[in-house]
């Protein structure tokens, strides 16, 4: 089968249809994810953290055998090449 060779109608081109998402609401994923701030112990930098990789880190030690309440993982860091992002409690990141 061969296309047509017209030009369509700019105004049907549109990928999502026509309606105000509500606030907050980041189509079609709903609410961006929580992030949390970590630092690195060893060379003090600093960054946050998606919730999907603490949550990744949570369910591995759940596995293990080792998670406790309110545990937040120690997470490796590549700059250093070592685990040492520790959780730093309500710190907004310094870049």
């Amino acid at each position: 089968y061969m296309t047509s060779m017209k030009t369509s109608n700019p105004t049907n081109t549109g990928r999502f249809p026509d309606k105000t998402t509500a606030e907050g609401l980041d189509f079609p994923f709903g609410p961006p994810p929580e992030e949390y701030h970590y630092r690195c112990s060893h060379c003090r930098y600093e960054t946050q953290v998606n919730e999907a990789i603490i949550d990744v880190e949570i369910a591995k030690a759940e596995f293990e055998g080792r998670n406790i309440a309110g545990f937040m993982p120690v997470l490796g860091f590549p700059g250093c090449n070592q685990e040492t992002m520790k959780y730093a409690e309500g710190r907004k990141p310094v870049r």
